[in-house]
């Protein structure tokens, strides 16, 4: 099939939606499918350049356009393009900060109509949705949860999907409460598993004064790990105190290493540091894919700021499950308003931790074979829209 995307970046390591996107297509096109990938919204295109395009290395169209350009530019050039491509199927993937940075999606939705009546067939992909859904959100960002959820109502009547999906069992139970029907598909992880663990390198990473930690040392110690943003309201205390309770048990030193852009936690992350002087920190910076891969191979456990209820959305959280890594899940701070029947993450590898966690350390965490799930996810896609070719449009 000829299959293409509309997302909000098409740079490689630029975004989270943008990242997964171009993960899932480069999943189709190994399956021998052809594939487009168009950023609506791209504020990574260097020299101030308008437009930006080609074939990447997996094989995948690749057009990029400038959120610098008016939005009825922009969504012209995205309907000629598709025009051109003449895609047996379309997915537009949904987040509303992904297309304005304030998540009010009215200016883009009066002229979704023009890029639906460029395929048959749309899927939509709804990676977030409205915000503050959950107890204690302050009063003026659940108005601006008011205005999203009517825009994403919006944007799906523009759209008129014939298969709607979305990353986590909440999102899927509050789209049922407005009257959407949606299934779950699951994030692949964005970073491929690179077959060379990286083990000397991570061995020096670990070491000190410029020497590498001596391989039969590593049990002596225990490392976990951030990968990408860190929320800046994040209260590292609860499972900070699991990890000091185990190092005290078991004598192991325990080192806490950051790896992507830290976005606002940054900061945060700085202040916090003085207040564990018995744990080290590393902040390792923006890394190649290959040494992400290395550096999540390496952890003994990868640690997820994302509340538990909306962890599947979490695009770092499923690159360290895609490399066998347990994943502590420090937050539970997000439940919805409304009653909603919700279903569990799937994984056994997610670990809420939350609370004292220190006997399942004990008794030793569970790992798996790394296996980048981006091919598996492309074959359940293909089976979906296969089933969706007959379902009515939305609203049709």
């Amino acid at each position: 099939m000829k299959i293409a995307f509309v997302t909000s970046s098409a740079g490689a390591g630029k975004d989270g939606m943008g990242d997964y996107t171009l993960s899932l297509a480069a999943g189709l096109r190994s399956l021998g499918h052809s594939l487009l990938v168009i950023g609506l919204n791209d504020k990574w295109i260097e020299n101030g350049a308008a437009t930006a395009g080609g074939e990447n290395a997996s094989g995948v169209l690749v057009e990029r356009l400038a959120s610098s350009l008016p939005y009825a530019e922009r969504v012209d050039r995205a309907c000629a393009r598709m025009r051109d491509f003449r895609a047996d199927w379309a997915s537009f993937q949904m987040s509303c900060y992904a297309y304005h940075r304030k998540g009010l999606l009215f200016g883009l939705n009066r002229h979704l109509r023009r890029l639906s009546d460029t395929c048959e067939n749309w899927q939509m992909m709804f990676q977030e949705l409205w915000s503050a859904f959950h107890i204690g959100a302050p009063m003026r960002k659940r108005l601006v949860g008011v205005l999203q959820r009517y825009a994403i109502l919006g944007g799906v009547r523009a759209m008129r999907p014939r298969l709607l999906q979305t990353s986590t069992p909440l999102f899927r139970a509050m789209l049922k409460s407005v009257g959407i029907e949606a299934s779950i598909l699951p994030l692949p992880g964005s970073i491929p598993v690179n077959p060379d663990p990286g083990t000397e390198w991570f061995l020096g990473l670990l070491g000190e004064n410029g020497i590498p930690l001596v391989a039969e040392k590593r049990k002596e110690h225990l490392v976990g790990g951030f990968f990408g943003a860190v929320d800046a309201n994040w209260d590292p205390a609860p499972f900070f105190a699991t990890l000091r309770k185990v190092a005290q048990r078991t004598g192991q030193k325990v080192t806490i290493c950051a790896a992507g852009r830290m976005g606002a936690g940054g900061a945060s992350w700085d202040r916090r540091v003085p207040e564990y002087p018995d744990f080290r920190f590393l902040k390792l910076g923006e890394l190649s894919f290959e040494r992400v891969s290395q550096y999540l191979r390496n952890l003994d456990f990868g640690i997820a700021a994302t509340p538990w209820q909306v962890i599947g959305k979490s695009s770092a959280t499923a690159a360290m499950l895609d490399h066998g890594v347990p994943v502590m899940v420090t937050r539970s701070d997000s439940q919805p308003r409304a009653r909603l029947v919700i279903d569990p993450p799937a994984s056994p590898l997610l670990i809420r931790a939350d609370r004292d966690v220190s006997d399942l350390f004990l008794a030793g965490l569970p790992h798996r074979e790394p296996r980048h799930t981006a091919q598996d996810l492309a074959e359940d896609f293909v089976r979906r829209m296969e089933a969706a070719q007959s379902a009515p449009r939305f609203g049709g």
